[in-house]
């Protein structure tokens, strides 16, 4: 689940921004700007009734940003609020709770992404008994 989750999150922002990277959980040494970094924050995990679940995933996608000193928060913040406005809805997610930071020239997006699920339990078929019946 967490892996669409991240790859319907790669495809909006590949959407929103073609020439950026979009790394998973890990930025590589000497990495290339502008690029995003998606990661999974937090996940909560709650049984409800019967064989359902419920569950609550806490995404950062962190952007860095290519542009000069004196240009880097202008572009932090034109970024935030495209963000901001795209992140409604991407596939078949929603995201809730969205929160944006800039911190030593870096912007840090967050937001939750609920979902519940079906657990399929295996089928059991019932077996045949003998009885003896014999007094």
């Amino acid at each position: 689940m967490i892996s669409s989750v991240k790859s319907a999150i790669a495809g909006k922002l590949s959407g929103l921004y073609p020439s950026a990277r979009i790394y998973d959980e890990n930025i590589p040494q000497g990495f290339k700007t502008p690029c995003f970094m998606v990661s999974l924050i937090e996940q909560s995990y709650s049984k409800r009734v019967s064989n359902r679940y419920k569950s609550l995933l806490s995404f950062n996608v962190a952007y860095y940003s290519n542009k000069g000193k004196t240009e880097i928060k202008s572009d932090c913040q034109a970024v935030q609020v495209a963000l901001f406005r795209a992140f409604d809805t991407f596939g078949a997610y929603r995201a809730q709770n969205k929160q944006a930071t800039i911190v030593d020239n870096v912007l840090h997006f967050t937001f939750d992404v609920p979902y519940s699920e079906l657990k399929e339990e295996p089928f059991v078929a019932m077996q045949e008994q003998t009885t003896n019946t014999n007094l």
